[in-house]
């Protein structure tokens, strides 16, 4: 149960450390294959 929690904080952690990163610096953009989406239209739309 524990294991799952702190997995789940840490998975959280990484991407809300990602984004920060990313919005301070603009150099950096996110390609619009890799949206943390999981629909299946955004990997056709290049």
């Amino acid at each position: 149960m524990w294991k799952a929690i702190l997995v789940t904080l840490l998975i959280f952690a990484i991407i809300g450390a990602t984004l920060f990163v990313l919005k301070r610096n603009n150099k950096f953009k996110i390609p619009k294959g890799v949206k943390p989406k999981p629909y299946k239209d955004d990997e056709d739309d290049y």
